[in-house]
């Protein structure tokens, strides 16, 4: 049974990577990864900490974000570790960020923390080694992430996990992809699958390296959530867990071997913040025929959408945002009798909206107030926003009303003809704007 190539979600954004909000209009930019309130740190090819100010991480003391990818010229994690590099550097709260293909992985969480993979990244199981050989400690199967008791709070979100080398094992194993030792620990927006070929040269079966997605060692109050399964062993092995909390699991194990390849697509939808957009999302076979009347499943903020294929193979998903963020959208279509499943992803990227600010000629006596009206504008008034005037090394401010006018009490205490400036500061929904005007005081 082979699928082809699964691309996850995951994101970020950064923001947390947590999936709660719903499609219609839920806020939700966590997947922003350019937030202005976090330090990205990157590590470069040897493993080093690269950023703008050397001195940035003896300093910081707030939760810090890194980015982590595989050296370009070797993903091989044993041979070229980047990512247990990170584990290790980072503190208790941070967040490290996975982008790329790892192979020969096998990662100790011993810390509370936040691991996320962009879209497209996958993980795969080291042939040779386990944990206890590797660290010392841990299980003793091969497999992936191992979350120790101190890490207790983790989320990991994002992942698809592969075991692409079973045919350089030493004997037959079924990984698994994640073993929690931890309490309170997050499992979210994972994929499993068993995707390998077989090798003319290689003396074992591939059906017989299945993962064993999950393993839970005497947990408590493990959530989890949005999983798709492919070919697996097991889905969760439970060993004295309790409070086990399960939410959408897909299983999209292909009912027949010899059945059509589909593959399901979208474009990246761009949409500014507080408008409608509409993901089209085609289904279509190995030859670019249309399938129509399947159901295929969209995963978007942690939700799964069930929609129907049209007689063109399309569906429509309509979403609508009210704030400026990064959407992972991963797509399933399930297979039946006659079509192989297929997976997907696509980003939905909400940008902030322009916005415009008038800035009129005002006249006022010394040391007397007056109104100065200021509108600001997108496609639309704006209210409920702040708007600062500075004029003569002073600041005054207001919020706009319903009509997007901002009544700003303006007073110089001495003659002249003054220029002012007047800024919104933007916010997660509107663009910063500023203008300049005149000011003339009299006696």
């Amino acid at each position: 049974m082979k699928l082809d190539r699964i691309i996850i979600i995951s994101l970020i954004l950064i923001i947390s990577l947590t999936f709660i909000s719903s499609v219609s209009a839920q806020d939700n930019s966590d997947l922003n990864l350019t937030a202005e309130n976090k330090d990205i740190i990157e590590i470069d090819d040897d493993s080093k900490l690269t950023t703008d100010d050397e001195n940035c991480c003896e300093e910081e003391t707030g939760p810090q974000t890194w980015i982590v990818e595989p050296d370009s010229e070797n993903p091989n994690q044993v041979q070229k570790p980047t990512v247990q590099p990170t584990i290790d550097k980072a503190n208790p709260g941070d967040t490290i960020i996975l982008n790329g293909t790892f192979v020969h992985c096998h990662f100790m969480i011993n810390k509370t923390l936040t691991i996320l993979a962009t879209p497209g990244t996958s993980v795969g199981v080291c042939p040779h080694h386990t944990h206890m050989m590797k660290y010392g400690t841990g299980p003793v199967e091969n497999g992936i992430f191992y979350i120790s008791p101190e890490a207790n709070g983790t989320v990991l979100s994002g992942f698809s996990f592969t075991n692409d080398f079973y045919y350089i094992a030493n004997n037959v194993y079924n990984p698994f992809g994640v073993y929690v030792d931890a309490d309170d620990v997050i499992l979210e927006n994972l994929t499993f699958n068993w995707i390998g070929v077989k090798q003319e040269t290689s003396k074992f079966n591939p059906d017989d390296f299945l993962f064993d997605s999950i393993v839970l060692n005497n947990t408590q109050n493990t959530t989890i959530n949005n999983i798709i399964l492919g070919n697996v062993n097991n889905f969760i092995k439970s060993v004295g867990a309790a409070n086990i909390n399960v939410n959408n699991v897909s299983n999209v194990e292909n009912k027949v071997k010899d059945a059509i390849s589909s593959s399901i697509s979208a474009s990246n939808l761009n949409v500014k913040a507080g408008d409608n957009g509409n993901l089209q999302i085609l289904l279509k076979d190995a030859n670019g025929k249309a399938i129509s009347s399947r159901n295929v499943v969209a995963i978007i903020d942690g939700e799964s959408k069930i929609l129907t294929t049209d007689s063109n193979g399309i569906v429509n998903l309509q979403v609508r945002y009210s704030i400026a963020g990064i959407h992972y959208v991963t797509l399933v279509f399930e297979g039946d009798d006659e079509y192989k499943s297929t997976f997907g992803n696509v980003k939905i990227i909400v940008t902030k909206k322009k916005t415009s600010l008038t800035a009129p000629k005002a006249t006022l006596k010394v040391k007397k107030s007056k109104t100065v009206k200021i509108t600001l504008k997108s496609d639309k008034p704006i209210s409920g926003k702040k708007i600062t005037l500075k004029v003569n090394g002073k600041t005054f401010s207001a919020k706009t009303n319903s009509r997007g006018v901002a009544s700003i009490k303006v007073k110089v205490v001495k003659k002249g003809k003054f220029n002012y400036t007047v800024k919104f500061a933007g916010d997660n929904t509107y663009n910063a704007v500023s203008k300049k005007g005149k000011i003339i005081v009299k006696k």
